[in-house]
């Protein structure tokens, strides 16, 4: 006969020591809470917008065994594929599997503005799919921000700046080049983040941020480093793009965003002016204000995500268009059908067809 479970809390050895630390912990988040300054700030509109992003819709895996692939799509808010392409799956990658990349032409000005020769010099983790997918999205997002110099805009990018996709050496030589294009403005819009996490009960028990405003806090790397974790950093991460900031788009909304804007950490230099950085969140309100159906997270964003959805829909199309592609290819007629039967097969079973449970 089977004991039974005994679910007195006071059977966990350490639970009074844990807990006591967790507490303490807590406390000291909150007096780093509360002194932390909400910038209030009001709409502006000096900027135009777009969202560049790596359409979750468009990220279709494939697995047609023995061949697995990628199906990746970028586009924009404005509605258009920049890219579509396929990145290989596999335990015997390396980074020559993904020397293609060097002929998209966003790649091609990438490396050229950052003096480099193959797309080999960007990510040192090519062999991750995802990676790949995030290093072509800042392809497009630079080939952007590099074209139309006097046109005022802000390219936003869905998620943190941050990235391991990039060689932490080359960060610096993508903040130079943001210098250089004053009029063209790059930041990370997160719904989510491990900084918003950490502080957003100690916030709102500090009264932090006004009910019925609008603004920013700029995050001490006190704050970030406990939410990354990096207790023995003592400025920044290696793979940081920028600063973090909270920010409260809409009067009506109690939601807080994550917003990383561009630093230069080598030279210990802000990328933009504290007006910039004023110029930028106002430009996010005006964007937020009625924004649908997320109100308070910015519209030219959720653009994004509605092209994804639709991309999604037209990548299950285009998922039987690759597969018949490859079919084609195999050549001996014998094999196709046998891998076609095969596949088949497979996938009536993984729907439940014959009667799965």
């Amino acid at each position: 006969m089977e004991s039974q479970i005994d679910f007195d809390i006071n059977g966990i050895q350490n639970i009074y020591e844990i807990v006591e630390k967790q507490v303490k912990r807590f406390q000291q988040l909150r007096q780093l809470v509360r002194e932390l300054k909400f910038i209030p700030v009001d709409p502006i509109a000096t900027y135009s917008s777009v969202t560049y992003k790596s359409i979750d819709g468009g990220k279709m895996g494939i697995s047609f065994h023995p061949f697995e692939f990628d199906f990746i799509v970028i586009a924009n808010s404005m509605g258009s594929e920049l890219l579509k392409y396929l990145v290989p799956k596999s335990d015997f990658l390396s980074s020559s599997d993904f020397l293609y990349m060097n002929g998209f032409k966003q790649i091609k000005y990438l490396l050229n503005i950052l003096d480099l020769n193959t797309v080999s010099e960007l990510s040192d983790l090519l062999i991750n799919p995802q990676m790949a997918m995030e290093l072509t999205e800042y392809a497009c997002i630079f080939e952007r921000l590099g074209r139309d110099k006097n046109d005022p805009i802000i390219v936003m990018k869905d998620g943190l700046l941050r990235t391991k996709a990039i060689k932490y050496q080359i960060i610096p030589k993508m903040i130079s080049f943001l210098k250089t294009n004053p009029k063209r403005k790059l930041i990370g819009v997160a719904k989510s983040s491990q900084v918003i996490n950490l502080i957003s009960t100690a916030l709102y028990l500090e009264k932090v941020v006004p009910k019925n405003c609008t603004g920013f806090i700029e995050i001490p790397w006190e704050i970030e480093k406990l939410a990354y974790r990096q207790s023995k950093m003592k400025y920044h991460l290696y793979y940081s793009f920028g600063k973090l900031y909270v920010a409260k788009l809409c009067k009506r909304s109690n939601l807080l965003i994550t917003i990383e804007i561009p630093y230069d950490f080598k030279n210990d230099q802000p990328v933009y002016t504290k007006y910039e950085i004023f110029e930028i969140i106002g430009h996010l309100i005006k964007d937020s204000s009625g924004s649908y159906p997320i109100l308070g997270y910015p519209q030219t964003i959720m653009r994004a995500h509605e092209k994804a959805v639709r991309t999604g829909f037209s990548a299950s199309i285009w998922r039987d268009k690759i597969i018949n592609y490859l079919l084609e290819k195999l050549g001996d007629r014998k094999i196709r059908i046998l891998i076609q039967e095969s596949h088949f097969l497979k996938e009536y079973v993984q729907k439940e067809i014959l009667g799965g449970i």
